[in-house]
């Protein structure tokens, strides 16, 4: 008799555990449901992409970034960004891009964009100046990469397109386009305060440059040497 309540307590502790052991395995199985429900519907932000797309509803709102001083202040610099939403069937996407900048003078009051219109992605948008980021040396121009048309037919602007390079001034004047049709830009350094030398690829190919900064003309453009050629 004590052997039987013996392999009954056993039993009855074995059918808790197993209990017990269920429930926690359906609530480890409906919390990872939960979890691959909120990522498949969840919202997807991505960053330097304009849609394009003529049948897409898309919602579009635009905001001010914070400014930037150039030469002491004598200058403010704000990009436009637009905040692109549109729905997909299971979830929804955002983009935020830089779709223009705003100049404004200090000094004269005078506000100026660098587009006309919000066409374009700007994609990066450099300060040049000697020294690092921190650099006290005065900008002496803003070297811009652009993209322009949706070279590879996907209905974005995005990375994934051909960029143009452009330059302007410090103030947003001078607005130069100086290079269409470029894969990427390498790299870029200045030399002294009137010349940036330059390496970007185009159609596979690498190239250097050096861009006169006074006069916004391209020499010295050539080729860079293939490996053990």
């Amino acid at each position: 008799m004590e052997e039987n309540k013996f392999f009954k307590l056993v039993w009855r502790f074995n059918g808790l555990v197993i209990s017990v052991a269920g429930v926690l395995a359906v609530g480890v199985l409906l919390f990872v449901a939960f979890k691959l429900f909120q990522d498949v519907t969840r919202e997807r932000t991505t960053r330097n992409i304009v849609n394009i797309e003529e049948n897409a509803e898309i919602k579009e709102n635009w905001r001010f970034g914070q400014l930037t001083k150039i030469n002491d202040g004598k200058v403010l610099m704000i990009p436009l960004y637009s905040d692109q939403s549109f729905d997909r069937d299971y979830f929804s996407k955002s983009s935020n891009s830089t779709r223009n900048h705003l100049f404004i003078n200090t000094e004269t009051s005078q506000k100026t964009w660098l587009f006309d219109h919000t066409n374009y992605l700007i994609e990066r948008s450099d300060k040049l100046r000697k020294g690092d980021f921190n650099s006290k040396e005065p900008i002496v121009a803003i070297l811009y990469q652009l993209v322009q048309l949706d070279s590879d037919h996907d209905n974005r602007l995005s990375a994934g397109d051909l960029r143009t390079i452009a330059i302007t001034k410090p103030d947003g004047s001078g607005y130069k386009e100086l290079i269409k049709e470029v894969e990427s830009i390498v790299d870029h350094t200045l030399l002294n305060k009137t010349e940036l030398f330059l390496v970007y690829q185009k159609a596979g190919v690498s190239y250097s440059t050096v861009l006169n900064l006074e006069k916004f003309v391209l020499t010295k453009t050539g080729k860079l040497p293939k490996v053990g050629l």
